[in-house]
């Protein structure tokens, strides 16, 4: 007798109590007083973090084109109790990691051109993991930061950049061994104008979609969105009555119902709507 082929829903939360239990075991580690995490295995455990965090959202991209509106209510709103865990994780993991590492007194590095050490000041970057969509805004804090800052010798800086990369940016190769010899061959790899943009315009034509009434998950809807409009604005493209409705039409397909219903009624005209008064 061939085995029952399970339900998508049972499938599904087979996988996310997998990833569930993933978080668990991180917390657990975290919190045993006992046996203490040192600073390679808390970065390991951030890397897992990391994972996860994909993981759930490649999970909920899959569930949204099978599931039924009534599964996919439960089953999103414990995908998003999830995500909350590993956000508060993952800051846990980063204030232990900067309080060893940054914040501390006992921090020091040694100098190159001196026989003395010196203690680093507290700088907090960003992190940089190699995604097209996050380089500007890690360009932009890294240089108003960094670069001429007189306290910090050539080694110091590469040590703040260093530590600010993970993923695939921190496998990138240099010509040799200095603060601007990364910055160039990160500038080299992901200064790519056409790669931003089009990272950028891939978040605005497939946002998350609201599948119940909220007035939170709206707001970061809109933010995400402005954001994004933002940047795309630096970058010289300047949006228009065409790209306004292409916008809002796609944002209103994301909508819940109730939403969707709502903004509707309030529209008193045939007259295109604008983005500034959506």
């Amino acid at each position: 007798m061939a085995p029952k082929e399970l339900s998508e829903l049972t499938v599904f939360n087979r996988r996310k109590a997998h990833l569930l239990g993933q978080i668990t075991r991180i917390r657990n580690s975290l919190e045993n007083v006992e046996s203490p995490l040192n600073q390679v295995e808390k970065r390991a455990k951030l890397a897992s973090l990391s994972e996860v965090k994909a993981k759930i959202d490649k999970l909920r991209t899959e569930s949204y084109r099978v599931l039924s509106d009534e599964e996919l209510m439960d089953f999103e709103a414990s995908l998003h109790t999830m995500e909350v865990d590993a956000d508060n994780l993952e800051v846990s993991l980063n204030t232990l990691l900067e309080s060893s590492n940054v914040d501390t007194s006992e921090l020091y590095v040694k100098n190159d051109f001196a026989k003395y050490n010196v203690k680093l000041p507290s700088i907090n970057l960003p992190q940089f993991s190699g995604q097209y969509i996050d380089w500007l805004r890690f360009k932009s804090q890294l240089v108003s930061l960094i670069p001429d800052n007189a306290c910090l010798s050539d080694s110091q800086k590469l040590y703040y950049l260093q530590s600010a990369l993970k993923g695939h940016a921190k496998q990138l190769q240099t010509v040799n061994d200095s603060y601007s010899s990364l910055f160039e061959a990160l500038e080299g790899r992901y200064e790519n104008k056409r790669l931003i943009v089009n990272s950028h315009i891939a978040e605005l034509l497939n946002p998350n979609k609201i599948q119940f009434e909220s007035a939170f998950h709206l707001r970061s809807l809109i933010d995400s969105i402005q954001s994004h409009l933002r940047t795309l604005k630096q970058l010289e493209l300047e949006s228009n009555a065409l790209c306004e409705s292409m916008l809002i039409f796609v944002i209103t397909q994301r909508l819940d119902d109730e939403s969707r219903k709502q903004y509707e009624m309030e529209l008193h005209s045939n007259d295109l709507p604008k983005w500034d008064n959506f």
